[in-house]
């Protein structure tokens, strides 16, 4: 089991009650407010980079004006008839 690290970090008085507030609605402690803050950012981070790849990937293979005619209809022609009409 790992032991616990102390850190000491600066803020402003005001960015120092926003989090109290939004952590004491949550009734978090400060450490497991900060740590699931951290979780957070880097969940954040990884999606970012996905979808840097998939943006890269687009415009390495971008789909033709054919293909995205085709995906129309087919999302159309699955979506339900909403009072008989589309």
């Amino acid at each position: 089991m790992s032991t616990a690290m102390k850190i000491a970090i600066s803020m402003s008085d005001k960015e120092f009650q926003e989090i109290e507030i939004l952590r004491k609605e949550e009734g978090l402690s400060r450490s497991k407010f900060i740590i699931g803050a951290v979780k957070l950012f880097k969940e954040w981070k990884e999606k970012e980079k996905l979808i840097k790849i998939y943006e890269e990937g687009y415009k390495r293979f971008p789909e033709s004006l054919e293909a995205a005619e085709g995906w129309e209809k087919v999302s159309l022609e699955a979506l339900p008839r909403l009072n008989g009409k589309w």
